[in-house]
């Protein structure tokens, strides 16, 4: 297995909207720390990602402060689980209601197509990992978990602002990232190469994710779709950056005006190479009830729109019970 560091050259390239300048970037230089954040430069982040995930549902984030060599060594470690036998790789399988480990291909169903993928969540520190039979996992992972919690918490502060709440806002309601009850996870993932294309087969079937949001590290191997209206279109990869895209309970929420963003990774045209990528899904905390919010999002150039709270005939669902609900859609196969 193998992760692209210098891509090899292909006699093709595929249009993305990353080529057609259609993926808001934002960088987050001089955004500060998680403990002292520039508030000048929040405000205009907060701005641009509101912006953009109510236009796009997603934006890529550069001068984040995780290194690629972090993710490198996250792809390495995986890369040396999924080679393992079998009966070994059972051992750390998960097992539900808890989410924390090992989910091998065809456990997961998006989509009625076979998905091709092996996947290893973490949920906390300290859980159970395979440090024995892979040396240098739990360094690998730990490094990955503090990093992206902190960048994690930078853009909730972001959203609290740019939704005209008070800078804890959202951070209070997701005090336990990574925590005793609260269920956002580092989710590493390997799609494995194919000699040819194989009808009915695919890597990842079209969903929107579950919680607030979710940041996303990628190499070059591309695949990586979104529904824009009745289309699909390519992402496209821009090295050292991290995607971060909506999720159902952030389009609650805000009553829709931030969508959940429905994305795929279909096989590439070429088929002779893995795929790595590194997911970080943000959750609330487990007993966080998800109200609409009833406030104003103002984004330039659009009329200012009303969120307001909705009547509903049944009760409010805290965040716990509409991950559990996912979760049975997910792996009732």
């Amino acid at each position: 297995m193998s992760y692209c560091t210098n891509a090899p050259m292909v006699t093709h390239t595929c249009e993305t909207l990353l080529s057609k300048c259609e993926i808001p970037i934002i960088d987050l230089a001089h955004m500060g720390t998680e403990r002292c954040p520039q508030k000048g430069v929040v405000k205009l982040v907060a701005s641009k990602l509101l912006r953009a995930l109510s236009e796009k549902g997603l934006a890529l984030l550069v001068n984040h402060g995780i290194p690629e060599w972090k993710m490198k060594a996250a792809y390495r470690v995986l890369d040396t689980f999924c080679e393992l036998p079998n009966e070994t790789r059972a051992k750390y399988e998960r097992v539900s209601p808890d989410n924390h480990g090992y989910v091998k291909p065809g456990t997961e169903k998006f989509s009625d197509e076979m998905e091709l993928r092996h996947a290893f969540n973490v949920t906390g520190c300290g859980r159970i990992l395979p440090e024995d039979e892979v040396p240098g996992y739990r360094s690998a992972v730990d490094e990955l978990t503090r990093d992206f919690k902190q960048l994690a918490t930078m853009l909730l502060t972001a959203l609290s602002m740019g939704l005209e709440q008070s800078h804890d806002f959202l951070l209070s309601k997701h005090a336990h990232i990574l925590g005793p009850d609260n269920a956002s996870t580092l989710r590493l993932l390997y799609y494995p190469p194919l000699g040819t294309p194989v009808q009915g087969l695919t890597r990842c079937g079209a969903h929107c994710d579950y919680g607030t949001f979710t940041l996303l590290a990628q190499d070059c191997e591309g695949g990586l779709e979104i529904q824009t209206g009745e289309r699909w279109a390519r992402v496209g990869h821009l090295p050292g950056a991290i995607l971060v895209n909506t999720g159902e309970l952030l389009a609650h929420w805000t009553n829709g005006q931030l969508p959940a963003l429905r994305h795929r990774v279909v096989m590439p045209e070429h088929c002779g190479r893995g795929r790595h990528s590194i997911a970080f899904f943000v959750h609330p905390d487990d007993n966080v009830p998800i109200e609409p919010l009833d406030t104003k999002i103002t984004i330039a150039n659009q009329e200012t729109t009303l969120c307001r709270l909705q009547k509903k005939k049944r009760s409010v669902l805290t965040a716990y019970q509409h991950l559990q609900r996912r979760f049975r859609e997910t792996y009732a196969s």
